[in-house]
């Protein structure tokens, strides 16, 4: 696959097959990967890779916090609700789109999936990436840093067949990931990303998807 292919084609998988993932296809993903650029190449991210009967551990305990109504304390600041107008334009846009796909599948008889309620599932993801980074960096330039590898993991696992879904809702409780997993009780959680098999027969993986044009974007100065 070239890069503009994958660029272009990488979507938020919503809904994925139960088939695993080979070790060996994560390793080639994060093999890869690990070549995406960071400030003076520091190198500042560690990644967790989450499977199998620890997954549904980590998995009940999110449920079961966020059940007993125990209040998220992420270790960065999420982004607020208020967002500006026309970036909340385009939020809405995105959720017009996904109820008009649902809506129509609904009325075809198929089985449509309600996202919020599989975001706990992690889609039906059978693995999950934490991306962290040390509790002692400075944060803004090594989020970035982990942002740049995040994108390259999901273009990665695209060009395998793949399918990835980044979320912030994983991280949301810190301290449970800093107890459910070895070596972490220093680490700053920064951001998930559900990693499987796409069930593109879901019409939750079809709807229609937009950018802002280019020129909404680009200040051309010469």
């Amino acid at each position: 696959m070239d890069i503009e292919s994958a660029i272009r084609g990488r979507r938020s998988v919503r809904k994925y097959r139960p088939q695993p993932v080979a070790e060996e296809t994560l390793r080639e993903i994060l093999d890869a990967a690990r070549w995406a650029p960071s400030w003076a190449n520091t190198q500042p991210w560690s990644i967790y890779v989450v499977s199998g009967e620890a997954l549904e551990r980590l998995k009940a305990a999110i449920r079961e916090k966020a059940q007993g109504g125990e209040p998220a304390t992420p270790d960065l600041r999420m982004p607020r609700p208020e967002w500006p107008s026309h970036l909340g334009e385009r939020t809405a846009r995105l959720r017009q789109h996904l109820s008009a796909t649902l809506a129509a599948a609904k009325g075809e008889g198929e089985a449509a999936p309600r996202p919020a309620a599989s975001m706990g599932d992690l889609f039906g993801a059978p693995c999950l990436f934490l991306f962290c980074i040390d509790q002692s960096l400075v944060p803004e330039y090594a989020c970035f840093d982990t942002g740049l590898i995040v994108q390259t993991v999901c273009l990665a696992a695209h060009a395998r067949g793949l399918g990835t879904c980044i979320m912030a809702n994983v991280v949301r409780r810190p301290d449970l990931l800093r107890e459910q997993l070895p070596g972490a009780s220093d680490k700053c959680f920064v951001i998930g990303v559900a990693l499987g098999y796409p069930d593109w027969d879901s019409p939750i993986n079809r709807f229609e998807r937009e950018r802002a044009d280019l020129d909404e974007l680009v200040t051309w100065v010469r």
